[in-house]
């Protein structure tokens, strides 16, 4: 664990910045943390074609998406010490229900384990709700796997409540 002196600084997200969130979102489930986004993965959300990096020239995964992600990056921030990403948030606005209401909808999110417990998620978290509240969004939601005990705790820690809508599935 970094134990840093240097401000965290929070900031929309970028292009240049997906190489860096990758590379937590790899360490995240290398240490096998991951379940509420088990399924989830950065590379599915930013649509990123893998078949593209068999070139022969050095490309990053900025290079390969193959979406427009504009909407993503707009409602989406990266956490920086010292300008090196130590965490992000990936989000976008969702239409949900009859009639239509607009909500934020967090896809995913990430802290290297290098900077947990400094209080960058609740930066981050802090920052969205900031932007979605500015944009006139009245609410935020989070699928979260209800065994991730430490997703749920930091979640109700920031003042989230359990929806009222439960989900059903049936596996195929």
């Amino acid at each position: 664990m970094s134990n840093f002196k240097t401000e965290i600084k929070i900031q929309n997200m970028s292009i240049e910045d997906i190489d860096a969130i990758l590379s937590i979102d790899k360490k995240i489930r290398k240490k096998g943390e991951v379940i509420t986004y088990q399924y989830l993965t950065t590379e599915s959300i930013l649509t990123i074609d893998r078949k593209m990096s068999r070139r022969r020239d050095a490309i990053s995964y900025a290079d390969m998406i193959t979406g427009d992600i504009s909407g993503i990056l707009e409602h989406s921030f990266v956490a920086k010490v010292n300008d090196k990403v130590c965490g992000f948030v990936i989000s976008r606005i969702a239409s949900i229900g009859h009639p239509a209401t607009k909500v934020g909808l967090i896809l995913i999110m990430g802290v290297s384990p290098d900077y947990r417990r400094q209080g960058v998620a609740t930066k981050l978290a802090n920052a969205l709700m900031e932007k979605y509240r500015s944009e006139r969004i009245k609410e935020i939601r989070i699928p979260i796997d209800e065994r991730d005990k430490q997703l749920r705790d930091f979640f109700s820690h920031i003042g989230f409540d359990v929806g009222h809508l439960i989900e059903y599935s049936k596996r195929l």
